[in-house]
């Protein structure tokens, strides 16, 4: 739990967000290093090669979205500014949220 809350308060995100943190928490773990498996990460001892990291973002950071519309004016605006939260399991894909909308 502490790496959720210092996730959380990094950010200065509201707790409404614990969910995601300790997704995001459990994700990295994954991926980091175990002195139980003499520095090996948990995601090589299952699956018998390193992880990728090339693809981890920093929880809470501004995160753009392609707006893809036909007939766009040349002014308009083409990408949404969202809030990175999450990696979606078994997928390339991040969750985000959109302040705006919520």
């Amino acid at each position: 739990m502490a790496i959720t809350c210092s996730l959380l308060k990094a950010k200065r995100l509201p707790g409404e967000f614990w969910g995601e943190a300790v997704m995001t928490a459990v994700y990295l773990l994954n991926c980091s290093p175990a002195k139980s498996l003499t520095g090996k990460t948990l995601y090589e001892a299952w699956h018998d090669r390193k992880p990728s990291v090339h693809h981890l973002r920093t929880f809470g950071c501004l995160a753009y979205i392609k707006i893809v519309k036909l007939n766009m004016k040349k002014l308009e605006d083409r990408s949404l500014k969202t809030i990175f939260l999450r990696y979606e399991t078994g997928s390339k894909a991040y969750w985000i949220y959109d302040p705006v909308e919520k």
